[in-house]
């Protein structure tokens, strides 16, 4: 049994795809498996794939009802211990399995560890949110490593949520009082511009649907933040 299970879903990323595919195939701890899911991309990205299979453990490529749909087949299919996914639009330091390691043996107790991202593109710069800001915001997902029990206890990603499942499931998680490790170390390079950001208002309905359901706000205030969220959005962007 591996250590480590890294999951990357893709559709259609063909200028992304193989730098993600070489960060983890570059890692310098070696005791994971990797899992790729292609949902029949059409743009050359299967091509790339194919190229790479050596390097992969496990590889579906059919259709799916979304990416969290795909994430759930290949948490399903995992052996290791911690689970990481990292999209196809970003990708691992050389190092971030190792880190992630030592974290985990320093802090056995943790369940979900993680850190900040550091930004490919566009300019620089780097992003670390705290899990006990959770209700606020959702933290790193590429950086996360969720312990395979963890999953199999609460479940796996509400796919009826098409933007923001990964927050939902970290508040469930936190609201379970599953223990949460902040290593305070970038741990991934993150590419601004996927679903969130390409689907931004439909992204602010999913997180204020999913922090009233967690905070146990009532209507009139779910609908007083989703207009101050979309103000402040707007105005922002």
């Amino acid at each position: 049994m591996p250590f480590f299970s890294v999951i990357t879903v893709v559709r259609n990323a063909v200028s992304t795809i193989e730098d993600c595919i070489k960060s983890v195939e570059n890692q310098s701890f070696r005791d994971f498996e990797y899992i790729v899911v292609d949902s029949l991309s059409d743009d050359g990205t299967s091509e790339l794939i194919s190229k790479h299979l050596d390097s992969i453990d496990k590889y579906v490529r059919e259709k799916d009802s979304g990416i969290y749909d795909a994430m759930n087949k290949a948490i399903a299919m995992c052996e290791g211990e911690y689970i990481g996914i990292i999209n196809a639009d970003d990708a691992y330091f050389e190092d971030s399995l190792k880190r992630i390691h030592a974290a985990i043996t320093k802090n056995p107790e943790a369940e979900i560890i993680y850190g900040g991202v550091e930004f490919l593109s566009p300019g620089t710069g780097s992003l670390l949110v705290d899990h006990s800001n959770l209700a606020q915001t959702m933290i790193a997902h590429p950086s996360c490593f969720v312990s395979t029990h963890i999953y199999r206890e609460l479940g796996a990603f509400d796919s009826s949520f098409k933007i923001a499942a990964d927050y939902e499931f970290m508040l469930r998680a936190f609201s379970a009082g599953v223990v949460f490790h902040n290593t305070g170390e970038n741990l991934a390079k993150y590419r601004p511009g996927g679903a969130s950001a390409k689907h931004r208002f439909k992204s602010i309905r999913e997180t204020i649907s999913i922090q009233a359901q967690y905070l146990k706000w009532s209507n009139p205030y779910r609908k007083y933040r989703l207009i101050r969220f979309l103000l402040a959005t707007y105005i922002k962007y």
